[in-house]
């Protein structure tokens, strides 16, 4: 089974006869199947399953083999992109009016940033910068960011 699901996805997997699979944590079950005499393709729908860290366990006539996966519901991710794009709209605006001589507060993630001098306020820029380049990637299992912002001050 692969590592990374992602809700909506359905997944087929091969059973051995007298296989057991099941997938879950200590306090939920998210999928379970046994075969009998006959080898079976299961079609494992995961459109009901909840984003977390499951084990996957194969119980083929005692002997067991178990690995974790990680379920990952695809709609999550894109609410915090658009999160992490709104931060980042918003400290380009203070950067910007800090570089005209504005001295207005903003407040962001549950911190004002008043009087922020400007290498702390393109720290932060460049870590928000960071996030997005990473969630970005990991949505679209690339290699490479897809932006870079650079401020120059003198």
């Amino acid at each position: 089974m692969k590592e990374t699901i992602y809700i909506g996805e359905v997944l087929n997997e091969v059973l051995q006869p007298h296989m057991t699979i099941k997938i879950g944590n200590s306090t939920n079950t998210l999928f379970t199947h046994s075969t009998q005499d006959e080898t079976e393709s299961v079609a494992i729908d995961t459109l009901e399953w909840q984003s977390g860290y499951y084990s996957v366990v194969y119980n083929n006539n005692g002997e067991l083999t178990i690995s974790t996966v990680i379920v990952i519901d695809p709609m999550a991710q894109t609410d915090r992109l658009t999160e992490l794009q709104t931060q980042l709209d918003d400290i380009n605006k203070i950067i910007t009016a800090r570089i005209n001589g504005d001295t207005h507060t903003l407040t962001i993630n549950n911190k004002t940033l008043m009087k922020e001098d400007l290498n702390t306020l393109v720290n932060l820029k460049n870590n928000i910068t960071k996030q997005v380049n990473d969630l970005k990637r990991k949505l679209t299992k690339g290699n490479t960011g897809f932006f870079k912002s650079t401020i120059h001050c003198r």
